[in-house]
């Protein structure tokens, strides 16, 4: 994963990427590499155990012969600007997971113009390598743009400047450059972490004090104080409305006579009608829930009973298909007997209802061939 870190000078970045990311990857074993000033005196002082899992970049010179005039000279080469300085062979024993690379001021060595195509190709198969990336600038307008495509996660830092308080950062958890901001916290400064790295932007504690006096913070302003007398005040006004009326005695009770109490026989109510409910894993309402049905034969008429008096017939089949091909027919009997309702409404048409859900027509018709694999929602009979 390719995460990205915003923040002006003096914003909170650096404490962000030691406190909450370097530090907690080097307590879950992992290897760092960084071009962070980390002091290894605190690191050795508080962390000896995870100090071999650090590794420092620093830029170095290097010579070199220019092609067309043969001369030679000498240039900076800054931390991982180069495809030698990515695909470090560290994986952790347990998960087989790769280092973490934390790069401060990434927009030096990943230019918008100049950054290699070695580089670039590295970045978009990182995960092979389980590897994983913090980017740390000031802005992303200037990292190369293929880069910064893929980052997933950016943190943007604030120092709460503006609220009128200096030991504080405002951090911002932005889904993506373009997403939306999915967190937004206020991070105290821990005095604690101090010193093991070196802030190029700490100024002294006179300048440090300059930042903030003439900005008075929202809660020593006359109106937030002006706010909480009036709350306060209302309150108390509520409180004394509810208890002014304690003292005063109640007015006397009238007794009331009993009224006689007249005993209404209910008639016992009849049982609730049985409503389907969807059983099973895949939740049907319906035993051929998912299936299609086609009416294949109807007979309607009357047949005389054990009296001799005509009492109404209706019987007939269904086909059930499944993705346009016939599987089994079923007869009315079988329908009725698993709790479907079947009304005849023509000689091609009935309307069928399993335990008061009405399941629409079943039509006489010929099943198509589908392609589509079985769905939990039909047309008809689904």
């Amino acid at each position: 994963m390719i995460n990205l870190m915003l923040g002006q000078p003096g914003g909170g970045k650096s404490h962000e990427a030691v406190v909450f990311h370097l530090i907690p990857a080097l307590k879950q074993g992992r290897k760092v590499i960084t071009n962070l000033s980390l002091v290894m005196e605190k690191f050795q002082a508080y962390y000896p155990e995870y100090c071999h899992l650090i590794e420092i970049r620093e830029p170095y010179t290097e010579r070199y012969t220019d092609p067309k005039t043969r001369e030679e000279g000498s240039r900076l080469v800054r931390p991982f600007s180069q495809e030698s300085h990515y695909g470090d062979p560290w994986r952790q024993e347990e998960t087989g997971t790769g280092p973490l690379y934390i790069i401060d001021e990434c927009h030096l060595a990943l230019p918008v113009r100049g950054t290699p195509v070695e580089v670039e190709e590295w970045y978009s198969l990182h995960r092979h390598e389980g590897a994983d990336v913090l980017l740390i600038t000031q802005s992303y307008g200037k990292i190369n743009r293929a880069i910064r495509d893929l980052v997933q996660v950016v943190y943007r830092c604030k120092k709460a400047t503006a609220f009128g308080t200096n030991d504080r950062y405002i951090r911002k958890v932005q889904d993506g450059l373009r997403g939306e901001v999915v967190n937004t916290s206020i991070r105290q400064y821990e005095k604690t972490y101090f010193g093991f790295w070196k802030s190029h932007t700490r100024s002294s504690a006179a300048a440090a004090e300059l930042e903030a006096n003439d900005i008075v913070p929202i809660w020593k302003r006359w109106p937030f104080k002006g706010a909480a007398v009036m709350f306060t005040v209302a309150a108390c006004m509520i409180v004394w409305n509810l208890n002014r009326d304690t003292g005063k005695q109640p007015p006397p009770v009238k007794r009331l006579e009993p009224a006689p109490v007249v005993q209404v026989q209910q008639e016992p109510a009849s049982p609730p009608a049985e409503v389907a409910q969807p059983r099973g894993p895949e939740q049907q309402i319906h035993p051929y829930q998912g299936y299609q049905l086609f009416l294949s034969a109807v007979m309607k008429g009357d047949r005389p009973d054990q009296d001799g008096n005509p009492r109404p017939y209706l019987a007939g089949y269904l086909t059930v298909t499944q993705n346009g091909q016939p599987i089994r027919q079923v007869s009315f009997r079988d329908l009725t007997d698993a709790g479907y309702t079947i009304t005849y409404e023509s000689p091609t048409v009935i309307a069928l209802e399993y335990k008061g859900y009405d399941l629409g027509y079943v039509i006489s018709a010929l099943p198509t061939v589908s392609l589509a694999s079985k769905t939990p929602d039909k047309a008809v009979g689904g």
